[in-house]
């Protein structure tokens, strides 16, 4: 009954909505993988349309079959952590060339932006499956450079990744030279959210030890670090990966030496394994000078997750009128937000700003409204450095030591001197 309507006696209109908006990250805990699956049930498994695919329930992942879709769900089993994978099944080829397969698979891989097929299809993730990916692999496919050009799966999983805005892409280089590593990741030298992974990986996945992509395992590292700190907001390397047996190259490492090969990749935007099985990866591919300062990977994980988890929370407030009151509410749960962030040790201070510069009546009369916001993430420590040097005035010190000692001996034949 509208308010407006004629009556006499005193009526109720209940608003039940919270008035602050709470703010909060989403789960980016879920991997979206595109990759063929010919053995696949084609029942559970359509082609080009994305599957939740619960990697704890082993009937279903039976029915991917043998192959390296079934090998990845393996890989993230193995790291121990469970999760739902976003999972699109792409065309497999029949060529028997091996190049001409591998080429084939690629292009239905990548797909088609405006069909949704291959890789695009992860984009309706969310709203047919309810779920929506935190980071893209394709474990086997982005590692070539056909023809010396950038790889093109790596290349689409940028591109989605940039449309959900806190997902990051993590590609395997080849394994064949730090040098062909190298020379990939420049391929993506103004990609903020690459990482790049070298080389493959010694696993056992129940027949034998056997070298695959790491990439899996380094989205499941990813995913249990996010669950151990309860958000995407702590470095997850300089830690072991569980289930790499050793890199399927050995990697040279030494401490203190910046021309180890660890750190040579390191500086080049590409992460790999050293010790053994210890994800040494602070960076993205981001190494060119105009995005240089955002290639720490927790650093931009932090930036980008913030910025999505206002987008939808904050839409509750359209079409409300425009008071002073909305704009304080809006400001408050953006507050509360950022503080907690502070308090979690995400962010090292924030500030929220209203310009009437930025707020001309022009733009408040047709509806609009800008906020400014300014945080710093607290940055992970990837350069300790340790000086040491000399201190020949310690031995005045022992002097004086030695001095006070013999003069307590209290013995009359020994006495101390300047």
């Amino acid at each position: 009954m509208s308010g407006t309507t004629d009556f006499v006696g005193v009526r109720g209109f209940s608003n039940l909505r919270s008035t602050v908006a709470k703010i909060d990250t989403r789960n980016s805990t879920v991997v979206g993988v595109c990759l063929p699956a010919p053995a696949a049930d084609n029942t559970v498994f359509p082609l080009d349309e994305p599957v939740r695919l619960s990697i704890d329930d082993p009937e279903q992942v039976e029915k991917l079959g043998a192959g390296i879709a079934r090998d990845t769900v393996d890989q993230f089993l193995t790291e121990g952590i469970v999760t739902d994978l976003a999972f699109v099944r792409s065309e497999h080829s029949t060529l028997t060339d091996p190049a001409a397969k591998l080429e084939a698979e690629i292009n239905s891989i990548v797909g088609s932006a405006g069909s949704k097929t291959g890789m695009w299809a992860l984009l309706d993730a969310k709203s047919h499956i309810k779920i929506e990916p935190g980071s893209i692999i394709s474990p086997g496919y982005m590692a070539h450079r056909l023809g010396g050009a950038a790889n093109a799966v790596a290349t689409t999983a940028r591109t989605i990744c940039d449309r959900i805005i806190d997902c990051i892409v993590i590609a395997d280089t080849p394994s064949t030279s730090v040098e062909a590593a190298i020379e990939w990741a420049e391929d993506f030298a103004t990609a903020l959210n690459v990482v790049a992974m070298y080389p493959g990986g010694v696993v056992n996945l129940g027949a034998g030890n056997v070298t695959r992509p790491i990439s899996a395992n380094v989205a499941a590292a990813m995913v249990r670090r996010d669950k151990e700190t309860g958000g995407p907001y702590k470095a997850f390397w300089n830690r072991p990966l569980q289930g790499i047996l050793a890199p399927s190259v050995p990697v040279g490492y030494t401490d203190g030496d910046v021309s180890s090969e660890a750190n040579l990749l390191a500086q080049a935007g590409v992460g790999t394994i050293i010790e053994g099985n210890l994800l040494w990866a602070p960076f993205t591919t981001a190494t060119d000078p105009t995005v240089k300062s955002w290639r720490s990977i927790k650093k931009i994980r932090t930036r980008r997750a913030v910025e999505k988890a206002m987008l939808r929370p904050l839409r509750q407030y359209m079409s409300e009128d425009i008071t002073g009151h909305v704009v304080s509410l809006i400001y408050r749960a953006a507050d509360q937000f950022l503080g907690d962030l502070v308090t979690l040790g995400a962010l090292i201070d924030y500030e929220l700003i209203w310009s009437k510069a930025m707020n001309p009546a022009t733009l408040l009369e047709a509806g609009g409204l800008r906020t400014k916001m300014r945080w710093a993430e607290t940055p992970d420590l990837v350069d300790l450095q340790l000086y040491d040097e000399a201190m020949p005035e310690a031995f005045d010190v022992l002097q004086a030591a030695i001095a006070s000692a013999l003069s307590q001996l209290g013995l009359s034949n020994v006495r101390v001197t300047a």
